[in-house]
């Protein structure tokens, strides 16, 4: 009888049959990395008449990880990016995530959204300036941006590893208070050319897999601004103008005539005229710093309309009265020393002057300080001539 018809009976004799896994690496977060090699054979051991037989190996079975290409963008902002009008260097905040296996560049683009809503609300009505996108550089030495990330791109991301990246602006005056610049982020994969120039596209392969080949495959989700499957994700983030809403309104009133007195005074000449000038912020208005009036009066002065009044009541050389919320007792008026200076101790550091800051017949009132649903208010008075 022959050896392979022994083996054949002998089949109900235990056997041990072991399947090894030779050269396996350990599993990663994002998965196995890309290119490794995967090479296995299975060995039977068995024993005949109760004595162990060499063991039996299999053919050397071996493949490669083929490239699964996956990534995140999201924003770090927890809400809108303040932003003032005429300021520079405003930074929304993103981070993005190599979540395939293995290490790529990434392109990098921003988006303005054109009258949609905002990431956190709103309607987007703006645009920003000089819009630039920069990537975290490690050599910074402190998070967040610096004026040292100067790259543009990401360079050789490692898989399940993580960037920040930056999108920076300007913004010029003329904004209002709560308009908004909605911006999206988008991120691509590219190749890792293992340089510092950004790497070429990356091309999915088509059809079905390539044994011994590193086949690729595109298994991005659909972002806020793309599609699925095309090796690109983004986000959104939004800028809102923070400022100011300041209104100014003037008015007159007779406060006496030679003829009746402070009874139903009227315009003649030699009647008393008031000047009220008031100031004031939006309620939801940023703080505004550095307030300054002006009133010229030199037009009517020099053509000899008008005098100016350098007593404002009952005081000499005090012709100009201020009402402002850091006054001691923001309700009361104060009057002011004409030849200028500080207000007086207490009343914060409001200044006001007739002809000493500008000589041209000017009243000049500085240093107010209006918090949002804040207002100011000027009085001085004037004679008809």
């Amino acid at each position: 009888m022959s050896d392979f018809k022994i083996l054949r009976k002998l089949v109900g004799i235990p056997t041990t049959v072991l399947l090894l896994t030779m050269m396996a690496p350990n599993a990663m977060a994002v998965g196995t990395a890309s290119n490794t090699s995967v090479t296995n054979f299975a060995t039977v051991n068995y024993d005949v008449a109760s004595v162990g037989q060499p063991a039996i190996n299999s053919a050397l079975v071996a493949f490669v990880v083929d490239t699964r290409v996956d990534l995140t963008v999201s924003t770090d902002d927890l809400a809108e990016v303040a932003v003032t009008p005429g300021s520079n260097d405003n930074v929304m905040t993103f981070t993005v995530t190599n979540t395939g296996n293995a290490p790529h560049d990434f392109s990098l683009s921003s988006l303005a959204l054109v009258g949609g809503t905002g990431a956190f609300g709103g309607t987007d009505n703006i645009n920003a300036n000089d819009v630039q996108i920069f990537v975290e550089t490690a050599a910074s030495g402190s998070a967040g941006y610096q004026l040292t990330d100067v790259d543009t791109h990401i360079n050789a991301l490692a898989a399940d590893a993580s960037i920040n990246v930056y999108i920076v602006s300007d913004f010029s005056t003329g904004y209002s208070d709560g308009d908004i610049a909605s911006y999206y982020l988008n991120a691509e994969a590219r190749i890792d050319n293992g340089g510092s120039t950004l790497g070429g596209a990356l091309v999915e392969t088509v059809g079905g897999d390539t044994e011994g080949s590193v086949d690729i495959v595109f298994a991005d989700d659909a972002g806020i601004n793309d599609a699925a499957g095309d090796a690109t994700d983004s986000s959104q983030d939004d800028y809102q103008v923070v400022t100011a809403t300041l209104t100014i309104g003037k008015t007159s009133s007779v406060i006496s005539d030679p003829v009746n007195n402070t009874t139903d005074p009227k315009r003649i000449p030699g009647a008393v005229i008031e000047y009220e000038i008031t100031v004031s912020n939006g309620v939801s208005g940023a703080t505004a710093t550095s307030v300054a009036i002006t009133d010229s009066l030199n037009t009517e002065i020099t053509e000899g309309d008008i005098a100016f009044q350098t007593t404002y009541n009952v005081t000499a050389l005090q012709g100009i009265s201020i009402r402002h919320p850091d006054s001691t007792i923001p309700a009361d008026f104060y009057e002011y020393t004409n030849a200028g200076g500080a207000e007086a101790a207490g009343r914060g550091a409001v200044v006001a002057d007739w002809n000493v800051t500008d000589t041209d017949n000017v009243v000049t009132v500085t240093g107010i300080v209006l918090d949002g649903g804040e207002s100011a208010t000027i009085r001085f008075r004037v004679t008809i001539q």
